[in-house]
């Protein structure tokens, strides 16, 4: 499935985080289409290999866009749109990532820090019980167990949440499918391969992150200098993990991605 915003020709795509929060880029990819005004499409991830993602959004470009795209990847969507445009240059005129996580493993620790950091005590102790059951393999309702988790990172992850709240369109979280695929995602990132794969793009990228993301900046512009990757980088004062939904950053991160169009 694919949600298109704004008239065709598509001259972008927004490639949604988790793995499994499946229609989280609806706010990204509907702003993008007003501010930039042009044609926008946020393809749906529905299966549960990276190499099955890969190719189920190259059937959905294939099917919705003639010519290569911008795509935009949001947290874990960063790092599936990276590995298909090293995969497919073919279809990609520009790679942004947003909020991406860590491309170095060296780097996780501080997520988990910064957002403990940020929750109250009762908050603390559920996120924290929330992330030893979705790592269980006897998990039940992994799809409401998904959900609370996210809730409790958004809580974490905004500086300044938009007032007021911006609408957004229906999404939902895939429990298995972030089991499955953070698993996979995960071991690349250990073995280095992700990073390798990142070394291997050859179209411009351009990194934007949050001051106040818990993941930090630091673990995605590092690595890719490390790696020798080409890129420009774009950090936003006063915003956390999802830009277009705060109040200060919101403006001038629909801003920036439209000069980048």
């Amino acid at each position: 499935m694919t949600r298109r915003y704004g008239k065709a020709p598509f001259r972008a795509a927004a490639i949604h985080g988790g793995p499994g929060a499946v229609g989280s880029a609806g706010g990204l990819a509907e702003g993008l289409a007003v501010s930039a005004s042009c044609g926008v499409l946020e393809p749906f991830q529905s299966k549960e290999t990276i190499p099955e993602l890969e190719a189920e959004l190259e059937k959905q470009l294939a099917a919705e866009a003639a010519a290569p795209v911008a795509l935009i990847g949001h947290s874990w969507g960063a790092w599936l749109a990276a590995l298909f445009a090293a995969e497919h240059p073919e279809r990609v005129s520009k790679l942004i990532l947003v909020s991406s996580g860590p491309l170095h493993s060296r780097y996780v620790p501080q997520i988990g820090e910064r957002r403990l950091a940020r929750l109250d005590g009762r908050r603390r102790e559920r996120f924290q019980a929330l992330l030893a059951e979705l790592d269980s393999p006897d998990a039940i309702d992994r799809d409401a167990l998904l959900a609370e988790f996210g809730a409790l990172c958004t809580a974490s992850d905004v500086y300044a949440p938009a007032d007021p709240p911006c609408p957004e369109p229906p999404s939902h979280c895939d429990g298995r499918m972030y089991a499955r695929v953070w698993a996979e995602a995960a071991a690349l990132r250990e073995s280095g391969e992700l990073l390798r794969r990142f070394s291997a793009l050859r179209i411009p990228v351009t990194v934007i992150h949050g001051e106040a993301d818990p993941h930090p900046s630091e673990g995605v512009a590092e690595p890719l200098r490390e790696a020798g990757v080409s890129f420009s980088f774009r950090l936003l004062p006063r915003c956390g993990h999802t830009p277009w939904r705060e109040q200060y950053a919101r403006e001038p991160f629909f801003d920036l991605l439209a000069r980048e169009l």
